[in-house]
């Protein structure tokens, strides 16, 4: 009888419990004001708090408005509505100040989270730094929809669509843009004359133009470029280029017409060549080409900076092979051999050597007339035999034959292939009338030959 009274009082604790449990959770409902299951009507909002950014966006805070708080939490599915922006712009006249950026470059969620008993919400619009940038000085426009209410609750079809004019000053500062601009000569005429803007190999004649990227640098992107005939044609009509100017045709030059600049890079090689024959059949000329930089990937092609208009001077680039013009002597000859004598050295023949045995060192002179400004010289391997291949040595340069200078000094230089020709370029040329060659050290041989060694004079 005990355990069964026991048993009715914790019945009875447990129903009173049950009730008052239940009875609280009314209250708090009541306390919400939030009558259950009664829907409640979306519209669209404005920008809501700061517009943040980062090297690759803008991060734009929108506002959704409610009629009432929600009774339960639910999602509002949004989409882009870039048609929507344009008709914007035009009922109110706003052509001239506004425009509505691409679709492509607006990112919004498929749909944004309305917590239970939130009379508002607010989900983030992010657009592509790259689309801002393109229009500094105006206001951009952006519109978007709201198109399906979730649990029953509803979209209010006058504000269903939402627009946004955005002032870009207000986004971004003008140093900020990430401009591409040629790096050498943009906007101008780089003229390539005496050893200036440009870069000799034993091919022809290379132009570094460049390109830079402004601000800070982040993905990786790629430049389209294109080249001109009619930009240069007309700058010669105008009197702007001298009118001994010939502008190069596409088949008289190479250059890539698409570079990438590497990620977390601000700059990357772009190089015009021109080969020496056609240097050497306008020598009398100059020659032109335009460069421009066309599209970009990513960021904004500079509206002033994205051009340079290479100007050649075609007799102060020319090199001359002046080796034959000298007197040429040597500290040692291989006598016992005329085919492979000192003579072969300077013979202009790349299948012919000179070939000495018993080396230790070796100078070889070459004796001017008049000065000669020699801005590179050419080492040629010969047929055979790597480990007889020069290694080490300096060139020497003097104006009495007793005082001399040094030009230029290499060391373990190394030919991969038989018969290639290596060219040396000097940093500082000066003019001499005389020159040494003083080689030092071979591969890793007792025994030294060399096909050919060739002297370039420079204006």
């Amino acid at each position: 009888m005990k355990n069964k009274v026991k048993s009715f009082f914790l019945w009875s604790i447990s129903c009173l419990m049950f009730t008052g449990m239940h009875s609280c959770k009314d209250d708090a409902l009541e306390g919400f004001g939030l009558p259950p299951n009664l829907p409640t009507t979306v519209g669209s909002g404005s920008i809501a708090g700061a517009i943040s950014k980062t090297n690759a966006q803008i991060i734009v805070p929108v506002s959704l408005k409610l009629t009432a708080p929600a009774t339960k939490a639910f999602e509002v599915n949004l989409a882009v509505n870039q048609e929507a922006a344009e008709k914007h712009i035009q009922e109110n006249s706003l052509m001239a100040t506004h425009t509505a950026i691409s679709s492509e470059s607006i990112l919004l969620p498929n749909s944004t989270k309305i917590s239970f008993g939130a009379d508002s919400a607010v989900f983030e619009l992010i657009i592509s730094r790259t689309e801002v940038e393109k229009y500094y000085g105006k206001q951009i426009v952006v519109g978007y929809d709201l198109t399906q209410a979730g649990k029953g609750n509803e979209i209010n079809d006058a504000e269903a669509t939402g627009v946004l004019e955005l002032r870009v000053e207000e986004l971004i500062e003008e140093s900020d843009i990430h401009y591409i601009s040629i790096t050498n000569g943009a906007g101008e005429i780089l003229e390539a004359k005496s050893q200036v803007n440009y870069v000799s190999s034993s091919s022809g004649l290379t132009f570094p133009i460049g390109v830079s990227l402004a601000s800070f640098p982040g993905a990786s992107f790629t430049v389209d470029v294109k080249t001109s005939v009619d930009t240069i044609t007309k700058l010669i009509d105008a009197g702007v280029l001298p009118p001994n100017t010939i502008a190069l045709q596409p088949e008289q030059y190479t250059i890539p017409t698409q570079i990438r600049v590497p990620s977390n890079s601000k700059n990357s090689g772009l190089e015009l060549t021109v080969p020496w024959s056609v240097i050497s059949e306008h020598v009398d000329h100059k020659l032109a080409v335009m460069v421009e930089l066309s599209a970009s990937s990513l960021h904004v092609i500079h509206p002033e900076k994205n051009y340079s208009i290479l100007l050649i001077d075609s007799e102060n680039v020319v090199e001359v092979d002046v080796t034959e013009d000298a007197q040429f002597s040597v500290s040692r000859d291989n006598d016992g051999n005329e085919n492979e004598n000192a003579s072969k050295l300077i013979d202009d023949n790349y299948d012919s050597k000179f070939l000495l045995g018993g080396f230790s060192e070796l100078e070889c002179t070459l004796t001017y007339d008049t000065e000669q400004k020699i801005g590179a010289y050419t080492f040629t391997s010969a047929n055979d035999a790597k480990e007889r291949d020069p290694a080490d040595w300096t060139l020497l340069g003097s104006n009495d034959g007793e005082n001399w200078e040094i030009i230029d000094q290499r060391a373990d230089q190394e030919f991969a292939n038989r018969r290639e020709t290596q060219r040396f370029n000097i940093e500082f040329p000066k003019a001499y009338t005389h020159f040494k060659l003083h080689l030092t050290r071979t591969w890793s041989s007792d025994a030294f030959q060399m096909a050919e060694w060739r002297m370039i004079r420079i204006p």
